[in-house]
């Protein structure tokens, strides 16, 4: 079965596991650049998947919702942050690590949260399965996506630049 609880937790765990070896990466390496490159392409889709085909099903739940949408400007502002820091600098480890916290602390939040939402959002299984399948393709499209990379890459130095 591939419902969208599966496929939310399924993803939140793909994250969890490239913070966990951009972490062990050692610093400045092109190793780290390869799973950076993963990671924020895989964040990216996480966040789109949420922002376009979850969220908006589970519409009645407005107030996680929107507590949701404002911790995303949080994840993507530390990114910022993480992205300015030089490789040289003291901070840099400690600004990904706090990226990794942040994006984490926001996976466990909405597991706990939205993962079953709650009442008055009642999703069936026929409509669960649907919303699993039309995430998951969603998914793959974007990770198939050259233009879809692009953005991922040009996101990425346009934060760093800010």
């Amino acid at each position: 079965m591939t419902d969208a609880y599966t496929v939310l937790r399924d993803h939140h765990n793909v994250l969890r596991g490239l913070g966990g070896r951009f972490k062990a990466a050692p610093v400045g390496s092109a190793e780290r650049e390869e799973i950076l490159d993963e990671l924020l392409r895989e964040f990216t889709i996480h966040m789109k998947i949420e922002d376009d085909i979850y969220y908006p099903a589970l519409a009645a739940a407005s107030r996680l919702i929107a507590i949701a949408h404002a911790e995303h400007r949080q994840i993507y502002d530390q990114l910022a942050v993480a992205l300015r820091t030089p490789v040289d600098s003291p901070r840099h480890v400690d600004e990904w690590n706090s990226f990794l916290t942040v994006l984490e602390a926001h996976a466990d939040e909405e597991e706990r949260d939205l993962v079953p939402p709650p009442a008055p959002v009642d999703l069936s299984d026929s409509e669960l399965e649907d919303l699993g399948i039309r995430m998951a393709t969603e998914m793959q499209r974007q990770r198939d996506s050259k233009f879809e990379q692009f953005h991922v890459r040009a996101r990425a130095k346009l934060l760093k630049a800010l």
